[in-house]
């Protein structure tokens, strides 16, 4: 299992309350229950894949089922709206 530095942005952020946090996982995929596991209460959320933007070490990552490596930095970027 990896571990891996995790930082939000946008409504996820403010939604979890959680900025960046150190998380292990095999997956993405994996990362992002263990992510809903943790905020909970009245800072629930719903991270889903398909709403966010993911970045790894700086780069776009559309697979959800992408393999972490130690060390990886990941950031988890809500959808952006407005006008």
């Amino acid at each position: 299992m990896a571990t891996v530095n995790v930082k939000l942005f946008g409504v996820y952020r403010v939604d979890t309350h959680i900025s960046d946090i150190e998380i292990s996982a095999d997956k993405l995929s994996d990362l992002l229950k263990e992510l809903n596991n943790i905020a909970t209460g009245e800072h629930k959320s719903s991270l889903s894949f398909t709403d966010a933007s993911v970045f790894i070490n700086g780069e776009h990552c559309n697979k959800k089922r992408h393999r972490l490596n130690d060390g990886d930095e990941v950031w988890i970027l809500s959808p952006s709206s407005g006008g």
